[in-house]
């Protein structure tokens, strides 16, 4: 039995492989064609990390991935995209791999850790070593993940924590390990502009969330950010500072026994595949380009033209990276769900 699919490139070529899988699976002799040329395939280059069943069945970033984690290799300079919803039909955000950082903030921390001023290079120290108590790596993608996600606050902490320790290998302490008991009242979380207030102003605000911590803890956080209001008047990193506060403030406003939320299952496999995903370099993958791969593996071909082909319905390719790959993850998701109509079809045509 033969089927032409004629439309979109990744909603053709995602029908046609689900229909052929299910063929092979089930020793039903189907053929698929595409009408169409490869070469009008539209590009969709990594590196790109998405949780993605579909794009997992096509055989998409499956050498990188583990389950239906979707792992697209690309250039070593190029930032990674990262959708943390399943199928990839949600905002996209990006991440650095090149140990720089992409969001404002953890530029400036990536510079406090290498200023040349002894003073503010031991702030970066501590901040670090800060960081590593919690068993959380401060590597820049991560902070461009905890500043940068699309997700409120406290999940964005628990996406951090998790990517971090993944990378790691290291549990840490509990963040509650900080926290002085027997507060009944808890304050409010810091607004999410801090970063563009003053220490003068700050200071005040920050009071009722220092209190919630140990002595000890209150002490050295404290001298950490008087030290840096005095090295730094230029205010480079006060910013940044305040910024990773403002976040931090979230935990603080929480109940002693209280525990980060728990993640989504893409959402966590995203942060635990962070890790390789930074490492998925070499030439630059393009998954439109994988598919076409994969359908011409499975048997399928490309024709110029066929009778009684199925017309399937989508949408142009849009321009920019991050648009382009929520366009491309949306226009497999749809055509997955008319592969099932379409089998129906074919295992109990019409008579």
């Amino acid at each position: 039995m033969d089927v032409a699919l004629e439309g979109s490139s990744p909603a053709a070529l995602t029908a046609g492989i689900l229909l052929l899988s299910r063929a092979r699976s089930f020793g039903f002799p189907l053929r698929v064609q595409v009408v169409g040329s490869p070469g009008d395939i539209t590009s969709v280059p990594g590196p790109c990390m998405v949780h993605s069943p579909v794009l997992a069945s096509c055989g998409i970033g499956r050498d990188l991935g583990s389950g239906a984690l979707v792992i697209v290799p690309g250039p070593t300079e190029a930032p990674l995209a990262i959708c943390l919803e399943d199928g990839g039909n949600g905002d996209w955000f990006e991440v650095d791999r090149r140990g720089g950082g992409l969001h404002p903030h953890s530029v400036a921390f990536v510079a406090l850790c290498r200023e040349r001023r002894p003073a503010l290079r031991e702030l970066g120290r501590q901040l670090r070593r800060a960081f590593m108590a919690l068993g959380c790596t401060p590597e820049p993608a991560v902070l461009d993940l905890l500043f940068t996600a699309p997700a409120p606050p406290l999940t964005r902490l628990a996406i951090a924590l998790r990517a971090a320790r993944a990378m790691s290998g290291q549990r840490g302490l509990p963040w509650t390990r900080f926290l002085a008991g027997g507060q009944a009242d808890l304050p409010e979380p810091l607004p999410d502009d801090l970063a563009t207030c003053s220490w003068a102003q700050t200071r005040p605000l920050l009071r009722p969330h220092l209190d919630r911590l140990g002595l000890g803890t209150q002490d050295a956080v404290e001298a950490w950010i008087g030290e840096l209001a005095q090295e730094d008047p230029e205010e480079l990193y006060g910013p940044m500072a305040r910024a990773l506060a403002a976040v931090l403030s979230h935990l603080l406003t929480l109940p002693s026994a209280a525990m980060l939320p728990p993640l989504q299952p893409s959402r966590d496999a995203v942060a635990v595949g962070l890790g390789p995903a930074l490492g998925a370099a070499g030439p630059q993958h393009d998954a439109n380009a994988g598919l076409a791969k994969m359908f011409h593996f499975l048997g399928g071909r490309f024709c110029t033209e066929a009778r009684f082909p199925v017309r399937l319905e989508g949408n142009p390719p849009p321009e920019g990276r991050l648009a382009r790959w929520r366009w491309f993850c949306a226009e497999t998701t749809r055509s997955a769900q008319t592969a099932d109509v379409l089998w129906r079809q074919v295992m109990d045509p019409a008579q």
